[in-house]
C-alpha cells in the first residue's frame, strides 16, 4: 500500500533538495524519506507501468529478430519434409513396382491434406493463440515423411503422406502468424526471413531424401525424424516467449477501431494464386522446353530447376528490402510486369545461354513480391492473422498445383510456346487483379 503523499514546506524543501544541485546517492536510495516522498506522489499506475514493462517491450529489436529466424528455421524444417515427398517417389516406383497414378496420388494427398485443413488450424489461432501447433505439426509431418520409406502397404503410405500433408498444415498458420508478429514493425522483411526457410526446405528436402534413400534405401526416410523431433522441442522450450507475442497484439488488435478488409485481403489473394501458377508452370515447363525446344539433355534440364529454386530464394530474401522501396502493391505490378516480358522472351528463344539468364531473371522476379504480398494480406485481416497465414501459405498455393493439368493440356495440343504465352496472361490478370487492391493499413 502507497503512503500518502507527505507536504512539506518551501524552506524544508529548498533545504533537502537545492536547486542547483543534483541529488547525491545517498538522497536517491530506496530507504531515505526523499525516495519515499517522491514515489509516493506518483500515481499508482504510472509507477506500475515503470516497475513492470509490457511484455512486448521487454523484448528488444535483437531478440525480435532471433524469434523471426526461428521461425525461419522451423519452416525450413517443416517444409523440408513436403519437399522430400516428391524425390521419394522414384524410388517407390523403383523398389516398391507402385504404378506412375499411384506415387503421384501420394503427392496429391499429401498437399491437398495440408492445403484444405491450414485455413481450420488458422481459425483456430485466432480464436487462441497455439504455438505449441507449430512443434506438434512439425513432428508429425517428420513421423509422416519416415514411414512413406518403411511402412509395408500402400494404404498405410498413403495415410502417412497424408499424415505428413496435415502436419505442415498445423505449422504454417501459427508460423506465419508469429512470422507476422516478432517481425515487429518491419513487416515485408519478418515475412521474407520467415518465408525463405520453407524455399530452403523445398530445396534441400529432395537432396536429403535422395542422399539418405542412397545409402541406406528406402529405410533412409527415417532421417526426417531427427530435425523435425529436434525442432519441435527447441519450439516447446520457448513457447511462453512465442505467447507473449500474441497476447500483447491481441489485446492491441481488440482495442483499434480498425476493422478486417476481408475484400481486400481477397483481391491480395488473387494475386497471389496468380504467382502460384506461374511458379508451378515454370518448375513443371522449364525442363520440358529445354528438352524439346532447346535439344537438352533431361538430367541438365532436370538440374536447371535447382538454380531456379536458388534464385527465388534470393528474390524471397530481396523481398523485404524491396517492398520498403516500392511498397508491396507497387513492387507485385513491377514483378509479374517483368515475368511477363521475360516469360514472352524465353518461348521464342534459341540460344540456350540466354534461356539460362531467363531462368534467374524469372525466379527473381516471381518469387520477389511473395512475403511483401503475404505481410500486405495480414495488414487488411490483423483480428485473423492465422487465417490469413493458411491461406496464403496454403489454399493459394495448391491453386498453382491444381492449374498445372491444364496447362498440361495446352501444351499437348498446342505446344509449350503456347504454355508459356497462358502464363505470360496469368501474369497480366495478376497485374489487373492487384490494380484493385485498396490503400492498405500500414503494417505495424
Amino acid at each position: 500500500m502507497l503512503k500518502t503523499p507527505q507536504h512539506t514546506s518551501s524552506s524544508e524543501t529548498l533545504e533537502q533538495d537545492p536547486p542547483s544541485s543534483l541529488p547525491d546517492e545517498q538522497a536517491l536510495s530506496p530507504s531515505s524519506e526523499t525516495f519515499k516522498q517522491v514515489t509516493s506522489s506518483q500515481p499508482k499506475d504510472s509507477l506500475a507501468q515503470a516497475e513492470k514493462p509490457s511484455p512486448k517491450n521487454t523484448l528488444d529489436a535483437k531478440h525480435d529478430r532471433r524469434y523471426s529466424y526461428l521461425m525461419m528455421i522451423a519452416h525450413l524444417c517443416d517444409d523440408l519434409n513436403q519437399g522430400a515427398l516428391v524425390a521419394v517417389i522414384p524410388f517407390l516406383v523403383l523398389h516398391n513396382a507402385y504404378s506412375y497414378a499411384e506415387v503421384t496420388a501420394l503427392l496429391l494427398a499429401s498437399n491437398a491434406a495440408s492445403a484444405i485443413i491450414q485455413p481450420l488450424f488458422g481459425w483456430l489461432g485466432d480464436k487462441k493463440p497455439r504455438p505449441w501447433l507449430m512443434a506438434l505439426g512439425i513432428f508429425l509431418a517428420g513421423i509422416g515423411m519416415a514411414g512413406v520409406g518403411v511402412l509395408p502397404s500402400y494404404p498405410l503410405i498413403m495415410a502417412s503422406a497424408m499424415l505428413s500433408g496435415i502436419g505442415v498444415a498445423m505449422f504454417h498458420p501459427e508460423g506465419g502468424r508469429l512470422g507476422n508478429l516478432t517481425a515487429g514493425e518491419q513487416k515485408g522483411k519478418g515475412m521474407s526471413i520467415f518465408a525463405v526457410g520453407g524455399k530452403l526446405g523445398f530445396t534441400f528436402g529432395p537432396l536429403v531424401a535422395t542422399a539418405s534413400i542412397t545409402t541406406w534405401g528406402l529405410s533412409g526416410t527415417l532421417i526426417f525424424i531427427i530435425p523435425s523431433t529436434l525442432c519441435a522441442i527447441v519450439l516447446l522450450s520457448q513457447n511462453s516467449v512465442l505467447l507473449s507475442y500474441s497476447s500483447p497484439d491481441k489485446k492491441a488488435q481488440t482495442e483499434d477501431d480498425y476493422k478486417d478488409n476481408w475484400v481486400g485481403f481477397g483481391f491480395v489473394m488473387g494475386a497471389i494464386s496468380c504467382r502460384s501458377i506461374m511458379y508451378y508452370a515454370f518448375l513443371s515447363f522449364i525442363p520440358l522446353f529445354l528438352v524439346y525446344n532447346l535439344g537438352q539433355e533431361e538430367a541438365f534440364a532436370s538440374s536447371v530447376i535447382s538454380l531456379f529454386a536458388l534464385v527465388c530464394a534470393v528474390g524471397t530474401i530481396a523481398s523485404g528490402w524491396a517492398g520498403q522501396i516500392l511498397g508491396a502493391k507497387k513492387l507485385i505490378i513491377v514483378s509479374y510486369a517483368c515475368v511477363a516480358l521475360e516469360v514472352i522472351i524465353f518461348a521464342f528463344n534459341g540460344s540456350l545461354v540466354i534461356a539460362l539468364i531467363l531462368v534467374a531473371a524469372l525466379a527473381l522476379t516471381c518469387d520477389i513480391s511473395y512475403p511483401s504480398a503475404v505481410a500486405m494480406g495480414q495488414s487488411f485481416v490483423p483480428h485473423h492473422l492465422g487465417m490469413a497465414s493458411g491461406l496464403s501459405f496454403g489454399v493459394m498455393v495448391c491453386i498453382g498445383g491444381l492449374m498445372t493439368p491444364v496447362f498440361g493440356l495446352i501444351g499437348d495440343y498446342f505446344g509449350l510456346q503456347v504454355v508459356m504465352l497462358c502464363v505470360t496472361a496469368i501474369a497480366l490478370i495478376g497485374i489487373i487483379i492487384t490494380l484493385f487492391i485498396p490503400k492498405q493499413r500500414p503494417m505495424h
